[in-house]
């Protein structure tokens, strides 16, 4: 006789955090304290008098998670899948946060520091989630760039310095806005002109002007 699923015991919880190769914010336990706290204790009452959309609003008010999946199986476990918010730029001003893919702010974690571009210098946090991040999401779509550039300072006038993790100089950048032109001239000079030259010849590599690389040597 088939089991009827309002007749099924929970005998326990199984849990998928997803995308745990790049980010570990929350593993199993936190999910585990989370729904204790928030829920209390699921085991052994019927599977069904367990409210899914409940444990999903308790789980998603952690604000390293961005959703939670909850789902019930006839042999009596409650199924957990959980995907975690993707920082793309972490700010190190004040006490210091990341920004999500989403544009928004994410506090830092005292379990798991994720590689992302650091971000420096006079950043309001309206900027860096609607002119920074959305910048940083573009080097991060060329391969070159995202291996490449590894800071951000941000100067009062909201133009960018960038540090890369190859060579001793800077790259003055100017605004992020419509910033693809230069970053792709910039490219163009990494591989033919400064490979030439060697990577601690310059100083500075300023992009500001009209279609040139002004360069300040050492």
């Amino acid at each position: 006789m088939a089991t009827k699923l309002g007749e099924v015991t929970c005998r326990g919880v199984r849990i998928a955090v997803k995308n745990t190769d790049v980010n570990m914010f929350v593993d199993e336990e936190d999910i585990m304290k989370a729904i204790k706290k928030g829920y209390g204790d699921i085991m052994n009452k019927s599977i069904m008098a367990v409210n899914k959309d409940g444990l999903e609003r308790i789980l998603v008010k952690n604000p390293m998670i961005k959703s939670a999946q909850v789902y019930y199986s006839l042999d009596g476990y409650i199924h957990v899948s959980i995907k975690q918010r993707e920082p793309v730029l972490r700010v190190m001003t004040g006490e210091g946060y990341y920004v999500d893919s989403d544009g928004k702010v994410m506090p830092l974690s005292s379990k798991f520091t994720s590689r992302v571009v650091v971000a420096t210098g006079d950043i309001s946090k309206k900027y860096a989630c609607e002119k920074l991040a959305p910048f940083v999401m573009s080097l991060r779509d060329d391969s070159f760039l995202d291996a490449y550039i590894e800071q951000l300072i941000v100067r009062s006038n909201e133009d960018i310095v960038m540090i890369p993790k190859v060579g001793d100089f800077r790259i003055i950048l100017g605004k992020v806005e419509n910033s693809r032109e230069r970053l792709d001239k910039l490219i163009l000079f990494l591989k033919n002109g400064i490979a030439k030259k060697g990577w601690n010849h310059y100083k500075e590599v300023n992009l500001k002007f009209d279609n040139q690389v002004v360069c300040v040597r050492k």
